[in-house]
């Protein structure tokens, strides 16, 4: 019985590793701006929202139907790009990712994770390939390597990037009167 109890909590452990975002002893995400995005082809540029209506929008098509392992294939296609697709991205190292929401943070997060997967799940696949070792078990200056084949070029718009004004509504409407006015 004490066999399992072991197989359990290693498999256990094994999967919740997995589902991190890697473990903090490396520089993982690369610095992309919105600039970057706009400047590259529409060829290597996926933009992903998620908007009011819960909807996945890619590339202004709904996509709301493609979830799970379907939406995390084509994310490989695009990043991947293994038939040499003229609507993929050209090459890895060229495709950008941007992903916004409208007020869907629990649908960002799981969108956002599906991103990561998809990137750890390239690093693994050339890291086994490069070094045989998984991804995880290499050092900095391995998984750098890796990662520059397989950048992860990721815009997410940071908490602050937009100018924070106490004084604006927090919800979509007419714009604010600067009037001083008095009700009757």
């Amino acid at each position: 019985m004490k066999n399992y109890r072991w197989i359990l909590l290693l498999f256990v452990f094994q999967f919740s590793f997995a589902q991190q975002w890697l473990d903090q002893q490396c520089k993982v995400e690369t610095q992309v701006y919105a600039d970057d995005i706009e400047k590259t082809s529409e060829r290597n540029r996926l933009v992903i929202i998620i908007n009011q209506e819960a909807k996945l929008m890619v590339n202004d098509e709904d996509f709301s139907l493609l979830k799970g392992k379907k939406f995390k294939d084509y994310l490989y296609a695009f990043i991947e790009n293994p038939d040499e697709a003229k609507q993929w991205a050209k090459t890895p190292k060229k495709a950008m990712i941007s992903l916004t929401h409208y007020n869907q943070p629990d649908q960002f997060e799981v969108v956002q994770q599906q991103i990561r997967e998809v990137y750890y799940f390239l690093w693994n696949n050339y890291a086994q390939s490069k070094y045989n070792e998984d991804y995880v078990n290499l050092n900095c200056k391995q998984r750098a390597k890796v990662q520059k084949q397989y950048p992860y070029n990721v815009f997410t718009p940071k908490k602050g990037d937009a100018k924070d004004d106490s004084t604006q509504p927090k919800f979509s409407g007419p714009p604010p009167f600067e009037g001083n006015v008095k009700d009757n």
